[in-house]
């Protein structure tokens, strides 16, 4: 099976504007992003001759002119602000303002000597404008490259990307200038109601449904940035056997495990595949049972895979509040994991899943394994069994538990850990080495002596393949499942 993904962002294929003809105004559609050659270098715009004949798309380089209209547009918008209006409305309306803007800053041309810009160009503009409003601007051909899985920024002009399996390339800058970068991601970080400048000098935010980014600025050197593009969203765990992440026999341990409610957490290191794993994992849930998705940054995305995956879905998001407090000293309109926990025992759930756990979420988890069956999380660690010490350390951290309770909770209520990893492997024919995502540990935590946690290991590593090693104490809550698929 091939594992389907949602779209990314808007269809500027698709998203019709006006074919600016002298003699004529007619509809076309905007080119595949995609297909479009990168010429960010480029100091000047494309020959006239272009537009005469040439089938090859334009890209419009000059883009302290495409920041200009895009403020002019969205300033526009604001002030509309029609009620009701959905982000199909937004994007129609912007498409038909930039063409007024657009005449705008053609008059201050011809006002310098300058010539007219071809009907291309006028499009590339347009369509630079939109991608930058509604998009990521340059960073869009990046997002939209599906052999691209790590974007890595260090200052405008120094972008490194690396494909899938394969070692870091140099890529086109992605801005003007350092300000350029530092003001393109400020604006793309208020669109989702978050502040990037001096006072606010870190920035955690979601590009679309298939990319996260971190960025920091102002307190380093240049603007460093670090985007992780998830390229496989709509996934089952029977793709990623297809994809040697694991075998069958243990695809079918870990699907019943799902649907017997166990409580799993997916460990490994960074860029190891522990989202993607966690996706395959919650797809092989009921689709009619309720969830709760809580997430410090929203990642997974799920209400992109329509309600046939999941019909009874809640995503919910930490959201961080203004700079100004209220009378508690609580920044107005935040609203926390801690918040969002409290609030789903009267959402009537089956169960609550708790995306990545970094520090605060590890409480928000512990009432998710608590008060329901079923959580699944991800969590940085460098092996299965050092798990239990990254949870008590995080909860330690957060300080509003103790280290005894913290280490009670992993022992009672976590009842599998699946470790990813990054394996290197080398083709035998070819020499080349690549790097590998695969399955390489799967441990139980049972309560120990003196308050320990105890861990058995059900499934490890043998001549370079996970076997089963042990069955789990409680084997028996799987059979039912197990029989399901035999049958």
């Amino acid at each position: 099976m091939t594992p389907q993904q949602p779209q990314d962002l808007p269809d500027f294929e698709s998203l019709a504007i006006l074919d600016l003809e002298d003699s004529a105004v007619s509809t076309t559609t905007l080119a595949p992003l995609a297909q479009q050659p990168d010429a960010h270098r480029d100091a000047a715009p494309a020959a006239p001759a272009a537009d005469q004949g040439s089938s090859a798309p334009t890209r419009f380089t000059d883009w302290s002119i495409i920041t200009r209209i895009r403020a002019d547009v969205a300033n526009a918008l604001a002030e509309e602000a029609m009620p009701g209006s959905d982000a199909d409305d937004q994007r129609a309306r912007a498409a038909s303002l930039v063409g007024s803007f657009i005449d705008d800053e053609e008059s201050r041309r011809l006002d310098s000597g300058l010539v007219r810009w071809t009907n291309a160009e006028r499009r590339a503009i347009t369509q630079a404008v939109l991608e930058s409003l509604f998009g990521f601007g340059r960073l869009q051909p990046l997002l939209d490259d599906t052999s691209i899985e790590n974007i890595e920024i260090y200052g405008y002009d120094d972008v490194l990307i690396q494909r899938t399996g394969n070692a870091f390339e140099q890529a086109e800058p992605i801005a003007e200038s350092d300000a350029d970068l530092l003001s393109t991601l400020s604006f793309h970080a208020a669109q989702q109601s978050k502040s990037f400048d001096p006072a606010h000098p870190r920035l955690h935010m979601s590009l679309g449904p298939t990319a996260r980014l971190y960025a920091t600025g102002w307190v380093v050197p240049k603007p460093i940035a670090t985007i992780r593009v998830h390229r496989l969203v709509d996934v089952t765990l029977d793709d990623l056997v297809d994809l040697d992440l694991m075998p069958p026999e243990l695809a079918q341990f870990l699907r019943a495990a799902v649907r017997a409610k166990k409580s799993i957490m997916v460990a490994g290191a960074q860029g190891a595949g522990k989202t993607t794993l966690l996706r395959g994992l919650i797809n092989e849930i009921d689709p009619w049972e309720k969830l709760a998705i809580l997430e410090s940054v929203a990642e997974l995305h799920l209400e992109q895979l329509g309600k046939e995956r999941h019909r009874r879905l809640v995503p919910l998001e930490a959201v961080p509040g203004s700079d100004e407090k209220d009378a508690n000293g609580r920044p107005i309109g935040e609203i926390t994991m801690d918040d969002w926990a409290r609030d789903t025992f009267r959402m009537n759930l089956d169960r609550m899943i708790v995306g990545e756990i970094l520090g605060p979420e590890v409480i928000a988890m512990f009432e998710a394994m608590q008060t329901g069956a079923g959580s699944l999380s991800t969590i940085h660690a460098k092996s299965s069994a050092a798990v239990p010490e990254r949870v008590v350390t995080l909860a330690r951290k957060d300080g509003r538990v103790t280290e005894d309770f913290a280490r009670r909770q992993v022992s009672e209520n976590i009842d599998l850990a699946v470790y990813v990893d990054l394996i290197k492997t080398r083709n035998p024919w070819t020499g080349e080495s690549s790097l590998n995502r695969r399955i390489t540990d799967v441990t139980s935590y049972t309560p120990g002596e003196n308050g320990q946690v105890a861990s058995t290991q059900l499934w490890g590593l043998q001549d370079g393949q996970i076997i089963s090693k042990m069955a789990p104490e409680w084997m028996d809550d799987l059979r039912p499942y197990l029989d399901e698929e035999a049958a």
